[in-house]
């Protein structure tokens, strides 16, 4: 069944495609609210706020088939909400948090994972979430701006500026064979 079935299904009150919708994004949800703040239990707390909020306000979801950035915003917004509160730094400079996103049960990927969470110690942290939102969350541009409050073009210029970067330390790597 898609995606903007199962909203409308649950915009009717359907528990069990809201279920379905949230099966679907669950991984992905928790390793981002992973990479904001952590720690495991802080991130399991903002997951399951996420999904109560987006449980309680589906009804506002326009595009359905927008479903998985809808529910990707409001995970974040509840990310920096508590890192705020917390009085926390907004940053992603753990060397180890970008493992838990790029594991795989594949000894290849293993490999290139670790390139790859090696390329993105040398990222700042605002050039590190736009390319986490776009390549591991599929969200354009646009969307990203929105989610940042920053202008397109900013965001453009953080993601240029990070894959060129990226390049020469993954030059070797899979990204270009």
């Amino acid at each position: 069944m898609d995606i903007a079935s199962l909203v409308k299904k649950a915009k009717k009150g359907d528990d069990e495609s809201f279920e379905l919708l949230i099966g679907s994004v669950r991984e992905k949800l928790y390793r981002t609210a992973y990479v904001y703040v952590r720690n495991e239990q802080d991130a399991l707390d903002i997951y399951q706020e996420a999904i109560y909020t987006a449980f309680t306000s589906i009804h506002t979801l326009k595009k359905p088939e927008r479903f998985s950035s809808w529910i990707t915003k409001i995970l974040v917004f509840k990310s920096i909400d508590f890192i705020r509160k917390e009085s926390r730094h907004f940053t992603t400079d753990d060397e180890n948090v970008f493992a838990g996103l790029l594991s795989s049960d594949n000894a290849d990927s293993s490999l290139h994972s670790m390139d790859l969470e090696e390329a993105f110690t040398s990222l700042n942290p605002t050039a590190k979430t736009i390319v986490l939102l776009r390549y591991y969350h599929d969200l354009t541009t646009k969307e990203i701006a929105a989610l940042m409050k920053s202008p397109e073009g900013t965001v453009k210029s953080h993601l240029n500026r990070a894959k060129k970067q990226l390049r020469p330390i993954l030059k070797e790597g899979y990204l270009y064979e």
